[in-house]
């Protein structure tokens, strides 16, 4: 999120360090070789698409944050087959492994996909839409972030009808995914999930210990946002999915490792480098529509296509983008915008596309002491050295890529138009209490944009980001070809509401008041993008030209009714509405775009997705 400096060339290896690497198998079984630098050999099988099977028991289509997740506990049957498909490659490079050089902002973009939105009305121009590409999607290329939300968001789904949607009902289901490597066994989270989440001793950076200093004078302290006893507002000390080795744990990496792909490869299919062109549908002699299979092609335009079908069900879990361009493809949303791209209707679903959400972010810059930013390792080359060496040796230090070791959350309803805080009740700290979902965030981060006017490039670089977390403002997604690999078009809408203005503004008033803080406490911050004053009209200027994607899409394909009147896409079983054999399970699903990072969540929802699926076609485990 915000800067985007491309450090990965100056961080690279000489190229002949990683040994050879082999492109995809050419047949089912046969083994791809990878050389892992500087360490490791591994085996990969994967199977080309013009090898795959006439017909699986289930297809899940996209292998990112959930697809990995159901590959992997619908393939636990042994009777069962089950083929995954994704568009992008199954690197697992030692490049691919490390958090800071895989993050978005510092990669070579190789596992990005990258396209900008339409013109955005509210803020003047268009902003850049980023998703993952490859298998583990967005969880390759994030900050490795991990927060599950506030338990009164849950329940608020399940009061309006969301049934076993509860905090209390979805809580195994965080815990399922996750393995805990904290020193302190806390019962709120998992202990034997696949994927590895780890918080640090200290900071990294030590710009956070005058962030934590400065935020105990005004903030309550959040202890892990995974207990339901902990405030709901407050200063957090991040959790990251960061192995025991100090590598991403993607859910590439934590769900499809090698042994799990060479043990199950007669009955798990993975095909990467491929896409899905559209759904094939048919109708059942009750009406209700049927998935008889999906059309699967190369990402190349002139790649052969092939029809595999699906003896029990499909599985979208594309992303919030990229799953309803499918179901558009198809003929599955609403009928006017089908029939204006000539796609046959198979189903007039109105809310598809829909109610997209994102979270915003507004960043600001500093300057600090140049050894307390990720800036210093940048410009100084015995820096950079010293940390590969922490990494290579420790899986320590920068290279961990925890660039924001602290964040707050916090209600835009408690900051003064000065920026300080309301006395803050106990009231107000109940995490069970809907009034106390956070609507704003503050990501302090270790680097801000270098290229901003009056920074000093010889000190350290540091930022406070606000960010929107409950937006109000809806956008919309429709195609923008009949072409599968075209970007969809993306109406962001940010900032359209009175509503999500005032929220911003009490972001930004909050971020200059912990900078305050920490100026008076001594910590030598200088002012480089900050707005002109804490008055509406310099904050609204300050936001409309510095406004940002978090790259947190959501909502597209609500779990809701039919009747709604935000109309939902699929019901409490994530089934797709009017169809016996179709589900989605990813962030389109959300009601809403949570008040936390997603990951966490979405893989919460492709647990339970793939424990409904087992059940209802009474899978072995």
């Amino acid at each position: 999120m915000g800067t985007q400096i491309s450090v990965s060339e100056m961080m690279r290896p000489p190229s002949d360090a990683f040994g050879p690497t082999a492109t995809h198998s050419t047949g089912v079984g046969i083994e791809t070789r990878y050389k892992m630098w500087p360490f490791t050999t591994a085996v990969r099988p994967f199977v080309a698409p013009e090898d795959l099977s006439v017909e699986y028991d289930f297809i899940v289509i996209g292998g990112g944050n959930a697809g990995c997740v159901l590959a992997r506990r619908l393939s636990e049957d042994p009777s069962k087959t089950v083929l995954l498909v994704e568009r992008g490659d199954d690197d697992d490079s030692w490049f691919a492994r490390t958090p800071l050089t895989t993050t978005y902002q510092f990669s070579d973009k190789k596992h990005s996909n990258v396209f900008s939105s339409v013109f955005e009305n509210h803020i003047g121009r268009s902003v850049t839409c980023v998703t993952g590409l490859g298998l583990g999607g967005c969880t390759r290329i994030n900050g490795c972030q991990y927060t599950c939300g506030v338990p009164a968001e849950f329940d608020a789904w399940s009061r309006d009808g969301r049934t076993g949607w509860s905090y209390a009902e979805l809580k195994p289901f965080f815990q399922r995914s996750e393995t805990w490597l904290g020193r302190d066994r806390r019962e709120y989270h998992g202990h034997c999930g696949p994927l590895s989440v780890a918080s640090y001793e200290g900071y990294y950076y030590k710009c956070f210990e005058a962030v934590e200093k400065a935020c105990r004078l005004i903030l309550p302290r959040i202890g892990d946002t995974h207990s339901s006893v902990d405030p709901s507002i407050g200063w957090y000390k991040m959790q990251f999915t960061i192995d025991s080795s100090g590598r991403r744990s993607s859910s590439y990496r934590a769900y499809l490792p090698m042994e799990i792909l060479a043990s199950r490869k007669d009955r798990l299919h993975v095909c990467t480098g491929a896409l899905a062109r559209r759904l094939c549908f048919s109708r059942n002699n009750d009406g209700s529509t049927c998935v008889d299979g999906v059309e699967i092609q190369g990402t190349n335009s002139d790649d052969v296509s092939v029809i595999v079908r699906a003896k029990c069900e499909v599985i979208l879990c594309c992303g919030a983008l990229r799953t309803p361009q499918l179901l558009l493809l198809s003929g599955v949303g609403p009928k006017k915008h089908l029939q204006e791209m000539n796609v046959d209707v198979v189903l007039d679903s109105p809310g598809v596309g829909e109610h997209l959400q994102d979270h915003l972010i507004v960043p600001t810059g500093y300057n600090c002491p140049l050894f307390d930013s990720l800036w210093a390792m940048i410009i100084r080359p015995t820096v950079l050295i010293r940390e590969l060496y922490n990494y290579l040796r420790y899986g320590s230090g920068w290279f961990l890529g925890t660039l924001v070791e602290l964040e707050i959350f916090f209600l835009s309803s408690l900051v003064e138009k000065d920026g300080r805080v309301r006395s803050i009740s106990r009231e107000r700290e109940d995490p069970f209490n809907t009034e106390n979902i956070p609507d704003i965030a503050i990501l302090p981060c270790s680097i801000s944009d270098p290229s901003a006017e009056g920074a000093d490039k010889w000190r350290g670089l540091f930022g406070f980001n606000p960010s929107l977390l409950k937006m109000t403002s809806r956008g919309s997604l429709r195609l923008r070809s009949l072409d599968p690999r075209d970007a969809p078009l993306c109406k962001l809408n940010y900032l359209s509401t009175p509503e999500d203005r005032v929220a911003m503004r009490a972001g930004l008033r909050l971020s200059a008041e912990i900078a305050r803080q920490m100026c008076d406490a001594g910590y030598p911050l200088k002012e480089i993008s900050v707005p002109k004053s804490l008055e509406d009209a310099d904050l609204d200027s300050f936001m409309q030209g510095r406004a940002d994607s978090m790259y947190h899409y959501s909502s597209t394909c609500r779990m809701a009714p039919l009747d709604d009147p935000l109309p939902g896409v699929v019901d409490n079983d994530l089934r797709v509405h009017g169809t016996t054999n179709l589900r989605i399970a990813d962030a389109s699903i959300f009601p809403a775009v949570p008040a936390a990072h997603p990951q966490a969540l979405v893989y919460a929802v492709a647990e339970k997705c793939s424990e409904m699926i087992m059940k209802s076609h009474s899978l072995k485990t």
